[in-house]
């Protein structure tokens, strides 16, 4: 196991590591945004029209909770959306608290578990919902990836790859991936908005 074991890191992870991750997070939004514009850019000029103006009629409601389409919805969904909040939830607390407590590592194996139900039901979901795989099964990909990237980091002592995989999956794996989820006509827009 590692030097740190039981031990605050957070003389491992400081001032540097944070600035590094928000250039990280600004660099990572940039390439996203340029991607989707070079994306925008190759696309015939009526089909590049007809998105743009989608999107530019696209209108927020205020929001009205309504369950029925979660609870419609396959086990399969309602398990991925119940995992996603838990990892959510459980994830800010991870932030918040000291790292390298047992009370750390209880949380952060919740999370872990919550993460590979994510992941596990996306898989799932293709069957049950009959989609087909979709772009966003990317996110099911870097999932694994990163959970495995961050668990051997720990395990090695390399507590900076330990929290980098983690913090980047928790802002790609569900807050970013998350969002996708409330595109207008999806599960989820129609819980939060009422639709």
């Amino acid at each position: 196991m590692s030097a740190h074991k039981g031990s605050d890191h957070s003389e491992v992870i400081g001032r540097a590591f944070w600035r590094g991750l928000w250039w990280r997070l600004i660099l990572g939004f940039g390439a996203t945004l340029a991607v989707l514009a070079a994306w925008l850019y190759s696309l015939p000029e009526a089909q590049r029209e007809a998105i743009l103006g989608y999107w530019s009629r696209v209108q927020v409601p205020q929001p009205a909770f309504n369950a029925a389409p979660l609870l419609a919805a396959p086990p399969s969904v309602q398990l991925h959306v119940a995992a996603a909040l838990l990892a959510l939830v459980v994830g800010v607390i991870i932030f918040l608290l000291p790292k390298g407590t047992g009370f750390h590592r209880a949380l952060g194996w919740t999370w872990v578990s919550s993460m590979i139900v994510v992941a596990a039901t996306s898989v799932v979901m293709i069957f049950d919902l009959k989609t087909g795989i979709n772009a966003l099964h990317v996110f099911t990909a870097v999932t694994v990836v990163s959970l495995w990237a961050g668990l051997t980091g720990i395990r090695r002592g390399d507590v900076r790859q330990h929290a980098g995989s983690m913090i980047g999956l928790y802002v790609g794996g569900l807050i970013i991936a998350g969002a996708f989820a409330f595109i207008p006509g999806r599960t989820m827009w129609n819980v939060v908005f009422g639709g």
